[in-house]
């Protein structure tokens, strides 16, 4: 062997431990967190992820909602550049449940604003064992 090849190391044959380690320990992380966020978040906290106002609220405190269902509609501007100008116009977004669950409570009533991620429109106890 050559002076240069002793002192090489080669990813592929030296490393392979190294990287299998690794993604056991990723795979373990991703699996513990999909565990507590199932099973030991007890609440979860509905909040805007754009800036907008609330066109209709369609749940009220105390009730049972399945996957699916529509929670709220907000109006929002929707921001395009076309031909190198910016254009605005309003548009609504339908929001749905993406648990099954049980309404605590709203946070906010038709017209307010929503400030995105600060606003909470919505706490709710979602069913265990599945992901909010």
């Amino acid at each position: 062997m050559s002076e240069k090849a002793k002192g090489k190391m080669t990813v592929f044959k030296t490393d392979r431990h190294e990287d299998a380690a690794a993604m056991v320990f990723v795979s373990l992380v991703v699996a513990a967190v999909l565990v507590y966020m199932a099973y030991v978040v007890p609440t979860v906290t509905i909040k805007p992820n754009q800036d907008g106002k609330v066109v209709a609220i369609k749940v009220q405190q105390d009730q049972e909602i399945k996957k699916g269902d529509l929670i709220y509609t907000f109006e929002y501007k929707d921001k395009k550049f076309v031909n190198g100008e910016l254009q605005e116009k309003l548009a609504t977004k339908d929001v749905l449940a993406s648990t099954n669950g049980k309404v605590l409570t709203v946070g906010v009533k038709e017209g307010d604003m929503l400030k995105k991620g600060k606003t909470s429109i919505i706490v709710m106890d979602h069913e265990k064992g599945t992901l909010p």
